[in-house]
C-alpha cells in the first residue's frame, strides 16, 4: 500500500503585547490543513484544526487568518525566536493624579450597566496594593467631603434642599455628588469654584462601591470593611453646612 508523504507548507507565530495583551497566536499548515494554536504567552494554549479540499484552499484560508491578527495588533516572531518578555508597567503609587486616571477609565459607553460602566477601574484600581486600595477609598471619601455642604445641596434641582423644614434625601444628595466626582477632575474643580455647576437630576450611586469591589476582586474574598479617614455621610461636613 502506498502513503501518502505530507509537506509542511509554513509555520507562522505571531504574538500580541498591546496595552494589556500577552497573547500569542501559531499557524501550522501541512498540506490541505492547517492547525491554530493561541492563548496566553507561558501557557499551552488552546488548539483548533481544519482541513479543506485542496492546499490551495487551505492556503488562502490561512492567509486571511494572518491578515485579520496583524490588523490587531498581533507581530510576527520567527519560528524559533525568543518571546520577548512583556515589560511591567512602572509601578505607581496612588496619590490624587492616580486617582483621577482610574476615574477616568470609565466606559461610559456602557452607560445603563453599572458594571460594565466601573469594570475598568475596578480591574486597574484590583491590579495595585491593598494600602493603594484603602488610599484610593480615602481619596474618595475626601472629594465627597468636600462637596457636603448647603451650597452644593441647594443645587441640584428639584430634589435641592430648600431648608431644614422641608424633605431632603441626604442618600441621594451623596449619590449626587458621587457623580461630581465621577464625571473627572476637571468638573469636580469647576463644581468645587461654582457649587451652581451641580448636576440637576444626575447621580451615580455605584462609585461608592469602587474600592470594595476592587479589594473583594483582589483578595478573591467579600469582608471588605475599611472606615476611611474622612466620613463623607450628609451632614458630616458641619462646616460646610453653616449658614
Amino acid at each position: 500500500m502506498l502513503s501518502r508523504t505530507f509537506k509542511l507548507i509554513q509555520v507562522r507565530r505571531f504574538i500580541n503585547q498591546t496595552g494589556d495583551s500577552n497573547k500569542f497566536w501559531n499557524i501550522d499548515q501541512l498540506d490541505n490543513s492547517y492547525t491554530v494554536t493561541w492563548g496566553k504567552i507561558g501557557t499551552e494554549g488552546r488548539t483548533n484544526e481544519k482541513t479543506f479540499s485542496s492546499g490551495d484552499d487551505c492556503s488562502r484560508e490561512v492567509q486571511k487568518l494572518i491578515k485579520e491578527k496583524l490588523s490587531k495588533g498581533y507581530q510576527e516572531i520567527s519560528e524559533h525566536g525568543n518571546i520577548p518578555i512583556k515589560p511591567s508597567p512602572r509601578y505607581k503609587p496612588m496619590d490624587e493624579n492616580v486617582f483621577w486616571d482610574i476615574i477616568s477609565t470609565f466606559d461610559w459607553k456602557k452607560t445603563g450597566d453599572d458594571d460594565a460602566v466601573l469594570r475598568p477601574a475596578v480591574k486597574r484600581l484590583a491590579s495595585m496594593t491593598i494600602d493603594d486600595i484603602y488610599k484610593f477609598a480615602d481619596i474618595l471619601a475626601e472629594k465627597l467631603y468636600m462637596l457636603d455642604g448647603i451650597s452644593y445641596a441647594s443645587n441640584i434641582g428639584e430634589d435641592s434642599y430648600k431648608g431644614e423644614n422641608e424633605h431632603f434625601s441626604v442618600d441621594y444628595f451623596l449619590y449626587v455628588r458621587c457623580c461630581v466626582v465621577a464625571n473627572g477632575k476637571n468638573y469636580f474643580e469647576l463644581v468645587v469654584s461654582n457649587p451652581k455647576q451641580m448636576p440637576k437630576e444626575m447621580d451615580f450611586e455605584p462609585l461608592l462601591y469602587l474600592p470594595m469591589e476592587a479589594y473583594n476582586k483582589k483578595t478573591k474574598t467579600d469582608n471588605y470593611d475599611y472606615v476611611t479617614k474622612f466620613d463623607y455621610e450628609t451632614f458630616s461636613n458641619i462646616n460646610g453646612w453653616k449658614k
